[in-house]
């Protein structure tokens, strides 16, 4: 039987995330402003510095967490209820086994390695502390991975959302916090923030506990552990290779130009952030439908799913990263009063990588779908070990820190997307032709020539507030309709009209 695309489900959880996204992104975005103010760019850049050492040993946790979410994902489509329970339980054990692991590999890294960081003296301790403290957080989600993985599979983002929105207001509570208590600031973050984090783990629990899955204990099967390492043993060289690059890129630009273009970087990393979040959460409702269509080996459902997910993704993130791209220092201005020196470059540079990375995003998710990842994983890993490598040796030859994002949107962004397309092609037969001329080709003249327009009439204006409205009112008017009559086939403007329909006029 033909897997039943449920695109009432999907309108329904886009509305969710979307409504969950527009929240968190306004508390987001003014928590990060009082927070610079508070910390000072110093503490500040010492923060992210700090986070991102912790999180590049949350690698293993990100692999075993992909790996339970493509089992949940193929289990729900076969309607295997007994398998899914199974998968729950040695979900369980390998990620408190990961957890043990991670917080072994953090405490081995501060006793050899923090100190060697550029970090000024007078705040080594406060690192210290810091560190440790987000290590605890590290390992408490690491261990509720089983939970969220699963409350994802099942679609439950109603639920999700409410935790994600309750988490950002108990932060901005955070920030009332910091201002009145005169201790060390940057510890007192720490310590609220865990505070915080311990309530939301707790929250993903009771959450997850609702389905019979979840009530089987931490288990030890040989054949589903050795089923499921066979999985993860490449996608966790990539998960790492990714990290590496990410953290890395902190690390290098610390240790070349000072906390100063750190703090600039992470204000960046801010910006990205909540750009993804906004594409994210259209791409989070349809990743479980084209995991579940592979399950029911249903390959031409889900050759649609890919391909609308992947037009709608390109309309929905270009609308919204060029008008940024056009204002951005104002924008920034307006946002952080005084955003650290060089943070608008960055941005631009972020957000035109990032249109690039996300563009194959489904046909990436579709080899996962398939399990035949060993390939496509070695080829995602080198890509990001590369430019990690490429990134030390212009530093090393004098170039700036913009190189590192030059250096980065060429090899990894661009060069993934040739690899997804490819390992698409022979994981689950999709039409690289087709893909070609119906998607690829279109999107580059559409971008190209709404750019160019943009570029044109905001230059007839001299006031700021004047440019990003045009930008928007350009983008949210003629973007929409030369994607849809130009990228998109006939039936597919009718899903798009109905698509559209059920997110403005939802039904119950």
């Amino acid at each position: 039987m033909p897997f039943q695309i449920d695109s009432k489900k999907i309108a329904k959880n886009t509305i969710t995330l979307y409504t969950r996204y527009i929240i968190t992104m306004l508390i987001s975005f003014f928590t990060v402003r009082v927070t610079l103010e508070q910390l000072g760019v110093e503490n500040y850049g010492l923060n992210n510095l700090v986070g991102s050492i912790v999180s590049m040993f949350s690698f293993i946790n990100g692999s075993m967490g992909t790996a339970v979410q493509r089992f949940y994902s193929y289990e729900i489509g076969k309607g295997n209820q007994e398998r899914l329970s199974k998968v729950f339980g040695v979900g369980l054990f390998l990620h408190i086994m990961v957890a043990l692991v991670t917080f072994l590999a953090c405490e081995v890294f501060a006793v050899f390695f923090l100190q060697k960081m550029n970090i000024p003296a007078e705040r080594m301790t406060a690192a210290q502390i810091v560190f440790q403290i987000n290590i605890i957080i590290l390992c408490m989600g690491i261990v509720t991975v089983p939970y969220t993985a699963l409350l994802f599979a099942r679609e439950q983002f109603s639920k999700t959302a409410i935790v994600d929105v309750a988490q950002s207001v108990l932060k901005l509570g955070n920030l009332y916090l910091l201002i009145v208590i005169s201790y060390d600031k940057l510890v007192v973050l720490a310590v609220l923030n865990l505070v915080v984090s311990v309530a939301v783990v707790l929250s993903y629990v009771f959450l997850g506990r609702k389905f019979p899955e979840t009530h089987n204990k931490p288990l030890f099967d040989k054949e589903l552990i050795k089923e499921m390492l066979k999985f993860v043993s490449m996608l966790l060289l990539t998960v790492f290779a990714s990290l590496m690059n990410t953290q890395g890129v902190v690390m290098l630009i610390n240790l070349f130009f000072g906390l100063t273009i750190n703090a600039a970087y992470a204000v960046a990393v801010q910006v990205q952030n909540a750009v993804n979040t906004f594409v994210t959460n259209f791409k989070s409702s349809m990743v479980p439908q084209i995991m579940a269509s592979y399950g029911a080996n249903d390959l031409k459902s889900m050759h649609n799913l890919i391909n609308f997910g992947t037009k709608l993704t390109f309309i929905m993130l270009l609308m919204i990263t060029l008008p940024l791209i056009t204002s951005i220092q104002w924008i920034l201005t307006l946002w952080l009063k005084e955003p650290p020196e060089y943070s608008a470059q960055l941005v631009v540079l972020i957000l035109i990588s990032i249109n690039i990375s996300s563009y194959t995003y489904f046909q990436y998710q579709g080899v996962h779908a398939s399990g035949k990842i060993i390939k496509q994983q070695a080829w995602t890993s080198s890509s990001y070990m590369f430019s990690i490598l490429f990134v030390f040796i212009a530093f090393k030859l004098g170039f700036n820190f913009y190189y590192a994002l030059f250096i980065n949107m060429v090899v990894v962004g661009v060069g993934q997307a040739v690899i997804n397309i490819i390992y698409a092609k022979k994981c689950y037969d999709y039409p690289i032709v087709n893909f070609i001329k119906r998607i690829f080709v279109p999107s580059v003249v559409i971008a190209g020539f709404v750019a160019v327009v943009v570029l044109v009439l905001i230059k007839t204006f001299d006031s700021e507030v004047m440019r990003l409205i045009v930008s928007f009112a350009i983008d949210l008017t003629l973007l929409p309709l030369a994607d849809l009559f130009v990228l998109f086939s006939k039936e597919e403007r009718q899903k798009v009209y109905v698509f559209v329909g059920k997110l403005v006029f939802r039904k119950a």
